[in-house]
């Protein structure tokens, strides 16, 4: 949500920073942006939620603007804002914004405006496709290599998918009709790559399968080196969040290891021992029921010299998101723009 509010803020000729730093934290805030217009500037801390609050919960949120407030304009951002809660929150003293380019921030000598939508958007009913080779075919049209051509062809995706033309043929009208891709003739499609990624972000319901958990004193980017030295996990493997992408995108020491294979693992390998719950551990193994979160090519990261196999940026970045944590979600979105920008 608050990716879409700074998209529909820029659109709007609005410049939009996001501040790094502990002072996020530390504000109870998810983001701290620092926003321009006019050459006026202004901080706004922003809160968001899974959805706007009714109004006899008005009062209720006083408390969060008022600790909100020493570290910008508190800044609330919701899936739809209606004309009605818009103003209530005006009145009480946030500045607002939803993912469908409604907006109101207000800061001393600023204000900027804008309603585009009037009611709350009607929710789709129809889902992405999934049964076989469904997810392997729309992470292949998202593009996560480098070499792939603008548009694809069913045969290709099949080969990547590991499934009959046929069905990549099916997925891909059923993504039509969804307008996610457009036919460009002669048996090729054109991919909406980032509304392609947004959707399979919402509705992935996660890799499935089983999961062992362990801890390690070590580094775990240096766990993940040893992994990829030992021969014995030389079978499918791929290093994930937080590791993956601190690969790609170097943005804080990891503090969790997603490792996905098709064995379990022992601890010694691991240089770590087993973990009684997921809360205690810093190193989850998972052996995936959806195989398609190993890369149909090979993609690589290295560190101290040794070339790590890395799962797809597609579920690096959904893993960053599952995990959870502000930091994790600026991650995401910097691994998102490199993805879509390749």
């Amino acid at each position: 949500m608050l990716i879409d509010v700074v998209r529909s803020l820029r659109e709007a000729g609005v410049s939009v920073r996001q501040l790094k730093g502990r002072r996020t934290g530390d504000a109870g805030a998810d983001a701290i942006l620092a926003v321009e217009v006019d050459g006026v500037r202004a901080r706004f801390a922003a809160d968001v939620k899974s959805r706007a609050p009714y109004p006899g919960e008005l009062r209720g949120i006083d408390r969060k603007r008022m600790t909100l407030a020493p570290h910008g304009v508190p800044l609330l951002v919701v899936p739809f804002v209606s004309e009605s809660t818009g103003a209530a929150l005006t009145d009480a003293g946030w500045s607002w914004g939803d993912e469908h380019g409604n907006f109101d921030l207000r800061a001393t000598g600023l204000v900027v405006r804008q309603r585009r939508a009037s009611s709350p958007p009607v929710r789709r009913r129809r889902t992405l496709p999934r049964g076989s080779g469904s997810y392997a075919i729309i992470r292949a049209l998202i593009g996560e290599h480098a070499d792939d051509d603008v548009s694809v062809g069913a045969t290709s995706l099949a080969s990547q998918a590991k499934v009959s033309q046929p069905r990549a043929s099916q997925v891909l009208r059923q993504l039509h009709s969804l307008g996610l891709v457009e036919s460009v003739g002669r048996g090729r499609w054109l991919p909406r790559r980032e509304d392609l990624l947004d959707r399979f972000l919402a509705e992935y319901p996660g890799p499935g399968g089983s999961e062992q958990y362990f801890y390690s004193l070590d580094p775990l980017a240096d766990v993940a080196m040893h992994l990829a030295r030992t021969p014995a996990s030389q079978h499918d493997l791929a290093v994930s969040a937080d590791v993956g992408p601190d690969l790609i995108r170097p943005w804080r020491r990891p503090s969790t290891l997603i490792v996905y294979t098709n064995g379990a693992l022992d601890a010694a390998v691991l240089r770590s021992v087993e973990a009684t719950a997921d809360t205690d551990a810093n190193v989850i193994v998972r052996m995936p029921a959806d195989e398609s979160v190993f890369p149909s090519r090979e993609f690589e990261g290295e560190f101290k010299g040794t070339s790590i196999p890395l799962a797809g940026p597609v579920q690096m970045i959904w893993d960053l998101l599952d995990l959870g944590g502000a930091d994790r979600a600026e991650a995401a979105g910097k691994l998102r723009q490199w993805l879509l920008d390749r």
